[in-house]
């Protein structure tokens, strides 16, 4: 079913009426199968992902480290974002070592 909805200065615009019955929060949680399917996972290029976090963790630690040096912020945050960085190592690791398995599956 199309509805007309027409805004005053820009003309007439057609929009979409959902058709079926909207069912209620509590009838989805008892009833589970009556929900639409979830949409498919986006494929990323996860290596661009973790490079990136990592350059803020790295952005981050150079700035508390300025900090660290003018007494602002404590040496845990220099810490942090040091274990930020770490971690991100690790996912690149991680990525390289399973990056054909999650293409593959990335594709079904």
């Amino acid at each position: 079913m199309q509805v007309t909805d027409v805004t005053p200065g820009t003309g007439e615009k057609l929009r979409r009426r959902y058709d079926a019955p909207v069912p209620s929060f509590v009838t989805l949680l008892l009833h589970p199968d009556r929900r639409r399917p979830d949409p498919g996972p986006w494929r990323v290029d996860l290596r661009v992902v973790i490079l990136v976090g990592m350059g803020l963790w790295a952005v981050a630690l150079v700035v508390c480290t300025v900090l660290l040096a003018l007494g602002a912020v404590a040496p845990r945050a220099v810490a942090t974002c040091g274990v930020g960085l770490v971690l991100g190592l690790l996912g690149l690791a991680w990525e390289r070592r399973n990056r054909t398995r999650y293409r593959a599956s990335a594709g079904d």
